[in-house]
């Protein structure tokens, strides 16, 4: 299965826009606590500021991507790797003019089942 045929499911939390979310791996108790998506983001597109209780680490595998975490602002090009610790506040946006495609990897430190319920809905 190609990534560009999976329709995935447009995410609707408040302050998301643009965004398009497939889920690669669902969070496995087996390896720890990690699970993985991929953001695809329309030209505008955002997630909001947000933070939570697991690390990112982020992989920018198509277009470019504005980050803003804490206090810092960075823009990421396509082959970044950008670690986003636990408890951060964090946003991801497209400032280009074509779809992005992001590769989100979460860790886990303790059990969430946010990530399972996310992904059922």
């Amino acid at each position: 299965m190609k990534l560009s045929e999976v329709p995935g499911v447009e995410v609707d939390e408040e302050g998301f826009s643009g965004v398009n979310s497939v889920w690669a791996v669902l969070k496995r108790e087996d390896i720890v606590g990690f699970s993985s998506r991929i953001f695809r983001m329309e030209p505008g597109g955002h997630t909001a500021m947000h933070s939570h209780d697991r690390e990112h680490v982020a992989v920018v595998i198509k277009g470019g991507c504005r980050i803003e975490a804490g206090q810092e602002m960075l823009e990421a090009g396509e082959g970044s790797v950008i670690a986003i610790p636990s408890g951060v506040p964090h946003k991801f946006s497209n400032v280009n003019p074509e779809r992005i495609v992001l590769l989100i990897m979460n860790f886990f430190k303790e059990h969430d089942d946010s990530e399972q319920q996310d992904y059922e809905n």
